[in-house]
């Protein structure tokens, strides 16, 4: 699969909502403002760029970007003057700034350099507090000619109201089991089927867990867990300590971990991945307690999202690991 298609064309299990927007779009029916919502992992930024590359795209082939275009071109250098992403700032607070929204009205009411349209993803959206959110609706509320706005979001029922009732629902539902099965094989990974019952049933969350990359952080995880269950550290100190990984991709360790204890309890004698570090662990843990634990991990990354609960969120990801 080519870096243009993965790029400019939706997921397997997206395919009505895209002939949706395709539909709209061609009819010169475009709203001004569109809602992607939907759990975590279902690849909706994704078909949000397949969006924006599709209304910047001079040559659309069957629906979809062409990739050769000036337009795609410049979108895919990163260039592309009528293409803007609106998200927080990297290492920061989670929250999106007023400066972000006062950049991104002043993007939409500036004339197009190159296409007829200007294109702004907004991510997440649930980010925005209320006076991000207050601007945000005054942009919303007098929408500039020829302009698009995508708002992604995980948990769109604590965006304000305001807000959802002016943009175009596309929601983005779990795909059938057999169909996130069958993508999850296309990408190489063998017997998925654990990993996507971890992951909730959402394959880019299943793949982000099956990837086997033994990085430096998730061996600090498996040893602050260690520590945890041998009741050498407290839950609430360790938490401390991950402050600045945050609350999301803490959970996304955790359950790559759940993830790996699965297996070794499934046949710890012929299990060499990470055995030794991960045996003190998997000893205090019975499978029943596991998948508890992943259930729990499943709910917890919504609750990662939210800005203002991060440290609540990180200290019950860790609390996990040390109840019976």
């Amino acid at each position: 699969m080519s870096e243009t298609r993965d790029i400019a064309a939706p997921l397997p299990w997206q395919e009505a909502l895209w002939q949706r927007f395709d539909r709209a779009l061609s009819a010169k029916r475009s709203p001004h403002a569109l809602l992607l919502a939907g759990p975590q992992g279902l690849g909706k930024f994704a078909l949000a760029k397949a969006m924006a590359a599709r209304v910047l795209c001079d040559n659309p082939q069957s629906g979809f970007a062409c990739g050769q275009c000036r337009g795609c071109l410049l979108r895919m250098a990163g260039s592309h003057p009528d293409y803007t992403l609106i998200e927080p700032e990297a290492g920061g607070s989670g929250i999106l700034k007023i400066e972000a929204i006062r950049a991104l009205t002043a993007f939409s009411q500036r004339t197009s350099q190159y296409n007829r349209y200007r294109v702004a993803i907004l991510s997440p959206a649930e980010a925005m507090n209320k006076h991000t959110a207050n601007a945000l609706l005054k942009t919303l509320e007098e929408p500039p000619a020829s302009v698009l706005l995508i708002l992604v979001s995980h948990r769109p029922g604590i965006l304000p109201a305001t807000i959802r009732s002016r943009c175009q629902l596309h929601r983005v539902s779990l795909p059938r089991q057999a169909e996130a099965l069958n993508w999850l094989q296309e990408q190489g990974f063998t017997a998925p089927e654990a990993v996507l019952k971890l992951a909730g049933g959402a394959p880019l969350a299943a793949a982000q867990l099956a990837d086997e990359r033994i990085d430096a952080r998730f061996q600090t995880l498996i040893s602050a867990i260690t520590r945890i269950v041998q009741r050498q550290a407290s839950p609430v100190a360790i938490a401390a300590d991950w402050q600045a990984v945050g609350a999301l991709e803490t959970t996304t360790l955790m359950q790559r971990l759940a993830l790996e204890l699965a297996r070794w309890q499934a046949a710890p004698a012929q299990s060499d991945r990470l055995s030794a570090a991960i045996t003190p662990i998997a000893k205090a843990m019975p499978i029943k307690r596991l998948y508890r634990i992943a259930d729990r991990l499943t709910q917890l990354r919504g609750a990662a999202t939210q800005s203002l609960s991060r440290e609540l969120s990180l200290e019950a990801l860790f609390l996990l690991w040390s109840r019976p």
